[in-house]
């Protein structure tokens, strides 16, 4: 079994992810991802809520708005970045920490397979039926890419349909002529070579006129 640099980056990356997740713990994992998706929600809520806030300082509708959510992201993320370490670090230290540090290896090796499996979509997605001889030779890559068309699978209809289709159109031949490109200047010219020669007499002047 030859494995191809591909499969290897796979590996690594999957390693990677997984000693990170297992040196940070389970607990402190999550919360991170909690944190960012928090911030998201509050900038969103100030966004559809109180965007003027910033207004009274600043005259540009814009930039107040933009002054507003940003601001309230930051803020947001630094105050739920502070409160999850902290929580982080009182459960590896208590009792359950190995457990923890047992269950963040095992988050951060899905977590590694996830982007993986999001990388070969869109190498599907965007370089089909063109990908390089290193990607269609990899062993990682058709359960990778199964593993895509499951979480693909999972999306509403009407989504998964639109990216079905257009996978469809890609892996279709992309050079091939469409109807309205068979004519060739050849035939063009033969067109034109084949039209009868235009009636002149009507023209001339009339004799002895």
């Amino acid at each position: 079994m030859v494995f191809t640099g591909v499969d290897v980056g796979v590996a690594v990356l999957v390693l990677i992810s997984a000693i990170l997740a297992t040196a940070r713990g389970f607990t402190r994992e999550v919360l991170s991802l909690a944190t960012w998706a928090g911030s998201a929600a509050i900038a969103a809520y100030m966004y559809f809520y109180h965007r003027d806030i910033a207004a009274t300082y600043i005259k540009e509708e814009l930039v107040a708005t933009g002054v507003t959510v940003v601001g309230t992201f930051l803020v947001a993320l630094i105050v739920l970045h502070l409160l999850t370490m902290w929580i982080g670090d009182l459960v590896v230290d208590s009792r359950v920490g190995p457990l923890d540090r047992t269950l963040g290896f095992v988050f951060g090796a899905a977590r590694g397979i996830l982007i993986c499996v999001v990388a070969a979509i869109f190498a599907n997605f965007l370089l089909a039926p063109n990908l390089p001889a290193m990607v269609k030779d990899a062993k990682s890559y058709p359960p990778l890419l199964s593993a895509g068309d499951y979480l693909i699978g999972l999306l509403p209809d009407d989504v998964e349909k639109q990216f079905t289709d257009f996978l469809e159109k890609r892996n279709q031949n992309p050079d091939a002529p469409g109807p309205d490109d068979t004519t060739t200047p050849t035939d063009d010219a033969a067109g034109d070579a084949s039209a009868p020669p235009a009636d002149i007499s009507s023209s001339a002047p009339a004799a002895g006129a």
